[in-house]
């Protein structure tokens, strides 16, 4: 019976490390996409379709300066690092 116990009890602690691990890399992963973009803006910049504006700020997180800009079709806005 104590046998059974430490194996059950071991399973469990097992799958809280495998859970909490899986968490972390999930956050890691997918977490804080604040100013990131799957693609990168500069074709729209070249062809006109976003507009630059006088917004500037420094990211707190990475402590680059990020420049705004607009779409005025869509109303996207694009966040690119100045540097």
């Amino acid at each position: 019976m104590e046998m059974m116990m430490f194996s059950i009890t071991s399973i469990w602690i097992g799958f809280q490390v495998i859970l909490f691990v899986l968490l972390l890399w999930l956050g890691w992963r997918y977490y804080d996409r604040r100013y990131k973009s799957d693609k990168p803006p500069m074709n729209d910049l070249y062809d006109g379709t976003l507009e630059r504006t006088s917004e500037v700020f420094i990211d707190p997180k990475d402590g680059f300066r990020y420049r705004v800009y607009f779409n005025r079709r869509t109303g996207a806005r694009e966040y690119v690092r100045e540097d």
